[in-house]
């Protein structure tokens, strides 16, 4: 009988970790050395991908999050809908020349803590390794938190908003 009730408890077990588990994906971070060079890339060819971006609503904007998703593929990447979309060239280089560092360096998030947060890139890979498209965020003042796959060929990214100065910590 302590069989039966141990084989039952694994099986409900089993099912309630697969069940949790579901399609998930992951966002990856790059090395110091290869998010310069991909932040360079995404830059430069900035017409290949749909560029969102979360910002502070200040003037020059400071951003804290810019999502590229790849055009021409079959992938699409959700996440809130009030984001603003670059919409021309003359937009995107406005928004680099405001976000970019004396070193030359895109620096996202607040000037006084560059020092010590640095700006990251991650892949936003689906739950089978397929590159949907990239985030740049700086470093601790988003929380990315999850890729969720919707469909074959749909994600959704999720993150916790910026912290400010004298919260948490």
């Amino acid at each position: 009988m302590k069989t039966l009730k141990f084989l039952s408890l694994m099986f409900i077990a089993f099912v309630f970790i697969m069940g949790c588990a579901g399609n998930y994906g992951k966002f990856k971070r790059q090395s110091e050395s290869e998010s310069k060079v991909t932040k360079r890339e995404l830059i430069d060819n900035w017409s290949d991908y749909d560029i969102w971006y979360y910002h502070s609503g200040y003037k020059p904007l400071r951003l804290y999050i810019i999502v590229f998703d790849t055009k021409n593929d079959d992938k699409k990447i959700l996440f809130r809908s009030s984001w603003p979309k670059v919409k021309d060239q003359e937009m995107w280089t406005e928004i680099v020349k405001a976000n970019t560092a004396s070193d030359g360096e895109l620096m996202l998030g607040w000037e006084n803590y560059s020092s010590i947060y640095f700006t990251d890139v991650h892949e936003i890979l689906g739950f089978d390794n397929q590159l949907y498209g990239f985030i740049i965020h700086q470093q601790f003042a988003v929380s990315l938190q999850r890729v969720e796959q919707i469909d074959e060929n749909t994600i959704r990214i999720s993150w916790s908003p910026p912290r400010h100065e004298g919260w948490g910590r």
